[in-house]
């Protein structure tokens, strides 16, 4: 998954935990938006959805 989204066209870094099902993405919202990097990570096969650091606690 993290090569699938540093493939994509404003992503600076990706971190990902397979344990925890979750991923950081560092991206440039200029270049990019959350759907790219949504159908990228479903593209590679695996679910997506967006948590906005607001909702991290």
């Amino acid at each position: 998954m993290r090569q699938a989204l540093l493939g994509v066209d404003g992503v600076v870094d990706a971190k990902v935990w397979y344990d925890d099902k979750r991923a950081e993405v560092r991206y440039a919202p200029m270049v990019v938006d959350t759907v790219a990097m949504l159908l990228a990570i479903e593209a590679a096969g695996f679910a997506a959805s967006v948590i906005n650091d607001d909702d991290v606690e």
